[in-house]
């Protein structure tokens, strides 16, 4: 089954993506490790006075509290907090299972049939945000996929394990993102007849909307069209 314009569902918008970007490689992270370092006291000096007491120990070395890790994937630019784009499509179902359960549908097949060298795409959908994936060019259902952007629908809800990436609101128009992204830019894509309206901020995640003055989807990855 091709990913259709239909098949967006949360997504809501005539816009697919398609393998013309190309993707980062997985971030790598790596955790710090802690250690106590104890001490020793230093020897008395021996003598004819007798010598003093030496002073008590201390009790101990205060323990260190650390908060608990969040359990709340955050959205944002260059993909989830923990997995960027490009990041293996199993690795990503992990982390997305682990946090937020199994997703509410998915949707398989195609990413562009008018295009003969079209990849081969997954979506995951989580109440208003869907994951995609996609194979390199000429993809196989079998074929190997990576993650290559998310899409949140303003007008549903996003599920209480997820959130959108501080500084970037869901209630907005394309003016208060102009203000408050000066640098960022609207831009009109034509798609046939019809069009959407994209404001790119600077940081590399959008807003798409149906028409120049409010948003209805907030995405980041690659976005392009099938027509």
């Amino acid at each position: 089954m091709a990913i259709s314009l239909r098949a967006l569902g949360a997504a809501g918008a005539a816009v697919v993506l398609t393998a013309c970007a190309t993707t980062p490689p997985p971030a790598v992270s790596a955790s710090p490790s802690t250690g106590a370092a104890s001490d020793s006291p230093a020897p008395s000096a021996s003598g004819s006075a007798p010598s003093a007491s030496p002073s008590a120990p201390p009790s101990g070395t205060p323990s260190v509290s650390l908060p608990p890790a969040s359990t709340t994937i955050v959205l944002q630019a260059k993909g989830l907090d923990k997995a960027n784009f490009g990041t293996a499509e199993k690795d990503v179902t992990t982390l997305l299972t682990a946090r937020s359960g199994k997703p509410d549908d998915s949707y398989s097949g195609p990413v562009c049939e008018l295009d003969s060298a079209t990849p081969y795409g997954r979506q995951l959908v989580y109440g208003g945000a869907v994951f995609l994936f996609q194979s390199k060019a000429k993809g196989k259902a079998n074929s190997p996929r990576t993650f290559t952007s998310w899409v949140i629908n303003l007008e549903q809800p996003l599920k209480s394990s997820m959130k959108l990436a501080d500084g970037y609101p869901a209630n907005t128009t394309f003016a208060k993102l102009k203000s408050a992204f000066p640098k960022g830019k609207l831009s009109r894509i034509a798609l046939g007849e019809a069009a959407v309206y994209v404001f790119r901020t600077p940081s590399g995640i959008w807003y798409r909307g149906d028409d120049n003055k409010t948003p209805t989807d907030v995405g980041a990855g690659a976005m392009g069209t099938c027509e």
